[in-house]
């Protein structure tokens, strides 16, 4: 009888003891599993708070190196290139202005195959057919003194361009011609510097 008494109690102080490690498991597993939580909780707020400085370090770096959009790098490019347009176009017509001729002649071809659609084309063709016939190289004056006419309607050589090809005519001996033009100056532009000279043209041929 003591016997089952002793074993029963050794079974029971077992089996207590097994509730209580599985008890004290649990607890455990319920204390690791809050620990990892937290270190997960933890390693994302450093993850976000990496990544925010991240991103402001990103847009520190772009604000000290922003790139330039293509626009602007186009504009940037044609800016550069309508400078140096003018500043050949100045340095040609300086050429003309100091009487050689042929030197003009040839910076103004020069810059005509450059820049075949600038802004100061019209005018670079005008001061190169004055360079050709300020040598005598009549037909060729007249041909460009032609293209202007034909080619650059809304020119501010136009008016000098038609007078100009009419004194081309006469230097030619094509009188005619001269008179022609001469008398379209003076009805397309009255009461011009253009006017008075055609005026002046036209009455000596007809002396």
């Amino acid at each position: 009888m003591k016997l089952k008494l002793f074993i029963s109690m050794v079974f029971m102080i077992q089996f207590s003891a097994c509730g209580v490690f599985e008890t004290q498991l649990n607890d455990s597993i319920q204390v690791n599993n809050q620990g990892i939580e937290s270190r997960i909780e933890t390693l994302e707020n450093e993850i976000d708070k990496l990544k925010k400085e991240l991103d402001q370090g990103t847009l520190i770096k772009h604000d000290l190196n922003p790139s330039i959009p293509k626009e602007k790098s186009d504009l940037r490019v044609q800016y550069d290139n309508s400078e140096n347009e003018k500043k050949e176009f100045e340095s040609s017509f300086e050429l003309l202005r100091k009487g050689d001729y042929v030197s003009a002649e040839i910076a103004l071809r020069e810059h005509i195959n450059s820049f075949p659609n600038g802004p100061y084309t019209d005018d670079a063709k005008f001061w190169l057919a004055e360079s050709l016939f300020s040598q005598n190289k009549f037909n060729e004056a007249l041909e460009i003194f032609n293209q202007i006419i034909n080619q650059y309607p809304d020119s501010e050589k136009m008016m000098e361009s038609i007078l100009k090809s009419g004194f081309s005519h006469q230097a030619l001996g094509n009188l005619s011609a001269a008179e022609y033009i001469f008398q379209r100056v003076i009805r397309d532009y009255p009461n011009s510097s253009a006017s008075s000279l055609a005026e002046e043209r036209l009455n000596k041929m007809r002396e």
